[in-house]
């Protein structure tokens, strides 16, 4: 998971590369290519055998792609707050706007470092925070925003799919047993999550140490144990410690989810289409599932078009070829513009950043 891999990119920067990790990096990147290049080809595919539908589709959005940005926006201002709130009382002393831009820099990270793994972003949040607060502190809520977003989802895609059965059923055994391992697998993701909460358990550091002990740890990680374990402390005990605010941070990523159902709902709209709640509910629910099952593919390159397509035609769209890739299509389209600012975030960090030292370069040199 992301927060974990956090943690590791946070350790690693002090590892000196070996033969035997440069060879696993290429590998790994390799790997990330061919399947980048697979997803992409798939999308030109489905893109020309559905060029009419997908033309005609797009040209109806006009103006209500505006709504789709701000929509998108909306969900970054969104976990901004809940990363800001995540932060403890005490080490909150900075503006909520630099959490905004801790956000979106490392949404953009994110987006175009998608070869060499997501955990980047995460770690872009927390460097981004570096001069108003701790890293071990940034850290900790950037993982327990995650923590708790993920835990969310669990619900919605339990919505999508209990509407998905109520109002259309299964098509048959495929499906019945492919829902009951989504519900079954959802259901022990938060079982095992509250029971870390409710017993304060430290996974990442106890699996450090039973390795430590069989002399199979990195040493970069052994070397990083106490603010690894800091960091752990702190996001298990957030819900003893701080209730109020981790009810709070849970409940802005329901309202996220809120959120991605309606701009579900306003991108079918836009594309001329008569969507219902429920139906945005079912695209969300099942597309969160494609999303995390195919999450090693860069940018979910392929499979988010294709699952788009697949999921409604499961709910009714199957006479018009080439709606679910459209909708994929529209919402890439907003979620970039939203990775652009962050772009825009990062240059401007790094060119006041770089104007800094030139100054004070300037004074020692006077």
């Amino acid at each position: 998971m992301q927060s974990e891999e956090l943690l590791q990119a946070e350790a690693a920067l002090g590892e000196q590369p070996t033969k035997t990790s440069t060879r696993h990096k290429t590998l790994f990147l390799s790997l990330h290519i061919m399947a980048f290049v697979a997803g992409l080809a798939a999308v030109v595919v489905l893109i020309y055998y559905n060029r009419e539908t997908i033309s005609t589709d797009l040209a109806r959005v006009g103006w209500g792609f505006l709504v789709l940005v701000s929509l998108n926006i909306t969900r970054h201002l969104f976990r901004a707050a809940s990363m800001y709130r995540a932060i403890a009382p005490e080490m909150r002393t900075f503006k909520y706007r630099r959490a905004v831009a801790a956000r979106f820099g490392g949404e953009a990270v994110t987006l175009f470092s998608a070869f060499t793994g997501p955990y980047l972003g995460d770690a872009t949040k927390v460097m981004l925070m570096k001069r108003d607060l701790p890293i071990t502190y940034g850290a900790s809520a950037v993982i327990i925003d995650n923590i708790l977003y993920y835990t969310s989802v669990i619900f919605l895609v339990l919505a999508g799919v209990i509407t998905l059965l109520v109002r259309y059923g299964s098509s048959g055994s495929t499906m019945s047993k492919v829902l009951l391992i989504i519900v079954i697998a959802m259901v022990v993701a938060f079982t095992v999550f509250a029971l870390a909460i409710l017993f304060q358990i430290t996974p990442f550091t106890h699996v450090l140490d039973f390795l430590a002990k069989r002399n199979l740890a990195p040493k970069f990680l052994l070397a990083k144990r106490e603010s690894i374990l800091n960091v752990e402390n702190n996001v298990f005990q957030f819900y003893h410690n701080r209730p109020v605010d981790f009810f709070t941070v849970f409940g802005i990523s329901l309202c996220v989810h809120m959120l991605s159902v309606t701009e579900v709902f306003f991108a079918l709209t836009f594309l001329g289409y008569q969507p219902t709640i429920a139906k945005a509910v079912i695209i969300e629910g099942l597309t969160k599932v494609v999303n995390l099952t195919y999450g090693f593919i860069p940018a979910n390159m392929g499979v988010y078009e294709g699952g788009n397509e697949l999921i409604l035609k499961t709910i009714g769209y199957g006479s018009v070829p080439g709606v679910g890739v459209a909708l994929a299509l529209v919402r890439r389209g907003a979620s970039l513009c939203g990775n652009l600012i962050g772009v825009v975030i990062l240059f401007w960090r790094g060119a006041s950043g770089g104007a800094q030292k030139l100054a004070k370069t300037r004074e020692k040199a006077t």
